[in-house]
C-alpha cells in the first residue's frame, strides 16, 4: 500500500459512520429510481472512476513538448515492460500484456506536468493501458491525478486506477470495463484535471483522445447455472483472448435475502489442470433494469497469465450474504471445468475451492 492509500485509509478509519446502515439507504435510494435502470455496483476493488464533464466525439492528440530538464527525466523512467509488471497478476500476464499492447504513446505538458500515455489493449471486455507522470521535482508517495478516462462507447464510467511511484514519478496503469465483442475498437477520453501532492494542487490542461484496436477473440457461451443457500450463479460466456481470460457471469439473489436488508457479493476463483491457482477481480458489476432484485448483479471478472501447458481451467464460484443483522455468511457452489484443447465443459459437484495464491 502507497502513501497516498495510506492517507485515504487513516482519514476513512477516522469517520464513523453507520455503514450498514447507509448502504442500505443507498441500495434501496437507487433502486427505486426509475431514471437510473442500470446501477453500478456499490463495491470496487479499484479506486472509482470519476465521470468526466464533456464527452468530445472524435480522434485526436495534442502532443506538447516538456522542458529539456523534463524530458531528460521521463526518459528515464521504466519502460512499458517494467510498468506493466507492477500490476499484473504473474510475469505471464505481464509479458502478455507486454507482447500484445499497441503504442500509444502521448505525452503533454502543463504547469510543468508531463503525463504521458505508453500502450493500450482492449480484448472486447475490457481496456488497459499504462501512463506515467513526471515533474521537475521528484513527488512523494502522496501524489496522485483527479479525473479518471473512459470510453465514448460505455454508458458512464466502469472501471479504476491503480500507481505508484517509482523513482519520483508516477507509474499507474487503468482498466475500464467494456462489454462489447462487436466492436472493432474503442475511443478513450481522458482530461486530468489537478496533481494532487503533499504541499499544493497543481491544476492542468491535459486531454488526451485515442482509439485503440480490439484483439481478436471468440467468446464461448456457457449457460450453466449453479445454485446455493438462495444465490444462483448464471455463468453466461468465457473468453479467452491472447491476454487475459474473461468470464461474464450474474448472481440471482432470492427476494427473501434482500427482503432482509442483506447483501450479495459473488466471486470466482480459477485453478488449472497443473495446479496453478488464478485469483478472478471482479469489475463493472452492474444491475440490469428487468432484474429480480437490486442485487442481481451482472459481473465481468478475469486474469492475464494463464500457464500455456494448462489443458483445463475450472472456476469456482463462491460469495458472500451480509447484512446488519447477521454475520456474514460464506457460500459455495458446484464448479465449472473448461476443456482447453476442445472446447467443451462440465460441473464439477461439491468441489474444494482452492486458496487464492500467495502474494508476491
Amino acid at each position: 500500500m502507497n502513501g497516498k492509500e495510506n492517507s485515504i485509509k487513516e482519514a476513512l478509519e477516522n469517520i464513523e459512520v453507520p455503514e450498514a446502515r447507509l448502504d442500505a439507504i443507498i441500495e434501496e435510494s437507487f433502486w427505486e429510481t426509475s431514471a437510473a435502470p442500470v446501477k453500478e455496483k456499490r463495491r470496487n476493488r479499484w479506486m472509482p472512476a470519476v465521470a468526466t464533464a464533456v464527452l468530445v466525439a472524435g480522434i485526436s492528440a495534442a502532443t506538447l513538448s516538456a522542458t529539456p530538464a523534463l524530458a531528460h527525466y521521463m526518459a528515464q523512467l521504466p519502460v512499458i515492460g517494467s510498468v506493466f509488471s507492477i500490476f499484473a497478476e504473474n510475469p505471464r500476464g505481464a509479458a502478455a500484456f507486454e507482447e500484445f499492447s499497441e503504442d500509444v504513446a502521448l505525452t503533454q505538458t502543463s504547469n510543468g506536468i508531463t503525463i504521458s500515455i505508453d500502450e493500450a489493449v482492449y480484448d472486447g471486455t475490457k481496456l488497459t493501458f499504462t501512463y506515467r507522470v513526471a515533474s521537475e521535482e521528484p513527488l512523494a508517495s502522496s501524489a496522485y491525478l483527479t479525473n479518471s478516462p473512459q470510453l465514448l462507447e460505455a454508458e458512464g464510467p466502469t472501471g479504476g486506477m491503480q500507481w505508484e511511484i517509482v523513482d519520483g514519478a508516477i507509474v499507474g496503469i487503468s482498466e475500464i470495463t467494456h462489454l462489447d465483442e462487436e466492436a472493432e475498437f474503442v475511443n478513450v477520453i481522458w482530461e486530468p484535471q489537478t496533481l494532487y501532492t503533499e504541499e499544493k494542487e497543481i491544476p492542468g490542461d491535459w486531454k488526451f483522445e485515442f482509439a485503440v484496436k480490439q484483439l481478436k477473440q471468440t467468446p464461448v457461451p456457457l449457460d450453466e447455472k449453479v445454485s446455493s443457500d438462495g444465490v444462483t450463479i448464471h455463468l453466461q460466456e468465457l473468453t479467452i483472448t491472447d491476454v487475459a481470460v474473461n468470464i461474464a457471469y450474474q448472481q440471482l439473489v432470492d427476494p427473501a435475502i434482500v427482503e432482509a436488508g442483506n447483501f450479495v457479493e459473488a466471486e470466482l476463483i480459477a485453478k488449472d489442470n497443473l495446479g496453478n491457482v488464478y485469483e478472478m477481480p471482479y469489475s463493472g458489476g452492474s444491475t440490469p433494469g428487468d432484474a429480480l432484485t437490486a442485487e442481481d448483479f451482472e459481473w465481468t471478472a478475469s486474469f492475464s497469465g494463464l500457464d500455456p501447458n494448462a489443458s483445463t481451467l475450472t472456476f469456482y464460484p463462491f460469495g458472500h450474504i451480509s447484512g446488519p443483522a447477521i454475520e456474514p455468511e460464506r457460500v459455495e457452489f458446484d464448479a465449472l471445468q473448461f476443456n482447453l484443447k476442445d472446447g467443451t465443459h462440465r460441473l464439477i459437484e461439491d468441489p474444494t475451492v482452492p486458496k487464492p495464491p500467495p502474494v508476491e
